[in-house]
């Protein structure tokens, strides 16, 4: 149990307990009976359908006798043999019980689909998701019967299966066939971490053996298993070529940074890695103003010409009122990852405590005196909410220990780590705590804790990140991100290289016009995820 603070911890007389200990609503202990019986009438269910498993060959070989060959009466089923025959098709394109089946002469390998967490605005062109998806797909039979030579496709999407053994099978591979794709994938795939928009993809000859299996964890994540020689199976990940291209836009601010940046045709995601990389010297929540200027270097990551994803930010540049000129330039030291430096080589962050998610903007910054938009009484909001998409990665914001790892009420699926010096951090509303992460486990910075989820009492995907010290919460922004290390004197001369490169580029930018601010009220709430009662 996580410690509760002490009463002056908030000195507000009517103090909520926190997050972590906070008592459910009325509706909220409602959902928790139906849901015990349910369960209990999922109980009950499994012991009828066991009942029937038992008896049920019995009851058919008794029904059997009382008919001869042929003697089948029309309220009666037919024959396995007489429905197969009626029923299939050598047609391409055929659908049944909601599965797309396909009957082609090669196996092609075609790419997969997903849904990109950095959607392009509308003035953009479409995602490579949407370029490239798939028909969806859901409870599939197994395919019809194929003209000999020709290979019959089935997919099928992950769907709501509790493991990638159940996908399997749900998707028309027999027990054994599943256990043999798996063995074969086994050092291949984390099969922990199966979503349920990932497609399986299976490819059958015409006595409906099992040739070759295909499973699309992403865009450019796909693996693929295929029959040796020797009729044994081997799995291999498929190379999807990715384009780079290298974009340099600038703006001047007006309403938000993320209407801004969206107007200049990049994706809001980029304001969270903008917002990230001056934390420590800007507070874009207080000091942005309208007139401010955003440059950016950054890479463009494109699959057969459709827009994926935004790859590595090279430099970023924000000219301010309240701070002046600021700038960071991305540098990879050897055998250490990527960080931002500022033009002296001194890495932007490097403090203790960091920022734990890319974000798309903060929905609920900590607030002491906040009415709580749903409850409508004063409720402090003791953390920061992060507005990120639904599966955005989530990190340690330092080295510590896993205290929590589970459903905690409120916080819907939530991680608490413990700290040097008496600190404690609480990340809520996953949508998925990441593997390995359990109480007693070893922690170290960046280490991923989870994905952005909207688990608990929260109205939209984000983040809700809180930190306590000796019992007591603290303001997160007030410790993160503190000044890092500069670079060794024998890294300078490279970073002095590339940085002059990249500073001669970010002048040759031409600024946009500041766009119209009629549509950034929308933009700052969009998702209605600070509605939520955290810490």
């Amino acid at each position: 149990m996580l410690p509760t603070p002490d009463e002056e911890d908030i000195p507000l007389r009517h103090r909520p307990l926190p997050s972590v200990d906070i008592a459910l609503l009325p509706h909220e202990l409602r959902a928790i009976r139906m849901q015990r019986r349910a369960i209990g009438g999922a109980a009950f269910a499994i012991v009828l359908v066991a009942l029937a498993l038992a008896y049920g060959k019995a009851v058919w070989a008794h029904l059997q006798t009382k008919h001869e060959p042929g003697s089948w009466s029309a309220n009666e089923a037919a024959p396995d043999n007489e429905v197969a025959a009626a029923g299939s098709s050598h047609d391409a394109g055929i659908t049944a019980g909601g599965t797309t089946v396909t009957t082609t002469t090669t196996a092609a390998t075609t790419l997969p689909s997903t849904t990109d967490q950095n959607r392009r605005p509308a003035n953009v062109p479409p995602s490579g998701s949407a370029a490239t998806a798939t028909a969806a797909v859901a409870n599939a039979g197994v395919p019809p019967t194929t003209h000999d030579g020709a290979l019959t496709r089935v997919e099928q999407k992950f769907g709501a299966a509790k493991s990638f053994h159940d996908a399997l099978v749900q998707a028309s591979a027999t027990p054994a066939e599943a256990n043999e794709l798996i063995a074969a994938l086994q050092k291949l795939v984390d099969f922990r971490r199966g979503k349920p928009e990932d497609h399986l993809v299976f490819e059958r000859d015409g006595d409906k053996q099992l040739r070759s299996f295909e499973y699309r964890a992403g865009i450019t994540e796909v693996y693929r298993a295929v029959r040796n020689e020797n009729g044994a199976w081997r799995g291999l990940r498929v190379e999807i070529p990715i384009e780079k291209r290298r974009v340099s836009k600038g703006t001047y601010i007006a309403g938000s940074l993320g209407h801004s940046l969206t107007a200049l045709g990049l994706g809001p995601s980029l304001a969270g890695i903008v917002t990230e990389a001056f934390d420590a010297k800007l507070s874009f929540t207080k000091d942005t103003r309208a007139g401010d200027s955003v440059k950016l270097i950054v890479d463009e990551e494109y699959v057969d010409g459709a827009f994926l994803r935004y790859g590595a930010v090279h430099a970023i540049e924000y000219a301010s009122e309240r701070a002046g000129k600021l700038q960071a330039f991305w540098f990879e030291p050897d055998h250490t990852a990527g960080e931002f430096y500022d033009g002296t080589g001194r890495a932007l962050h490097g403090g203790w405590l960091r920022v734990p998610v890319r974000y798309d903007h903060i929905s609920s910054p900590y607030d002491l005196k906040r009415r709580h938009p749903i409850l409508k009484r004063i409720m402090p909001h003791l953390g920061i909410d992060y507005s990120a998409g639904t599966g955005t990665t989530v990190w340690a914001a330092a080295d510590g220990v896993v205290t929590f790892a589970g459903p905690r009420g409120a916080n819907g699926n939530l991680v608490s780590l413990k700290h040097a010096n008496g600190y404690e951090s609480h990340y809520a509303h996953l949508w998925k705590i990441g593997g390995g992460i359990k109480p007693g486990a070893k922690i170290q910075q960046r280490q991923t804790l989870g994905f952005v989820g909207s688990t608990g009492r929260s109205t939209g995907p984000h983040l809700h990140f809180a930190v306590k010290r000796n019992g007591h919460f603290l303001d997160p922004a007030t410790l993160l991100n503190g000044p890092g290390e500069p670079l060794s004197s024998t890294l300078q001369p490279r970073f002095r290289a590339s940085a002059q490169r990249l500073r001669a580029e970010l002048e040759r930018i031409q600024l946009a016009p500041a766009p119209s601010t009629e549509g950034d009220a929308a933009n700052k709430t969009d998702g209605a995820d600070d509605e939520d009662l955290d810490l």
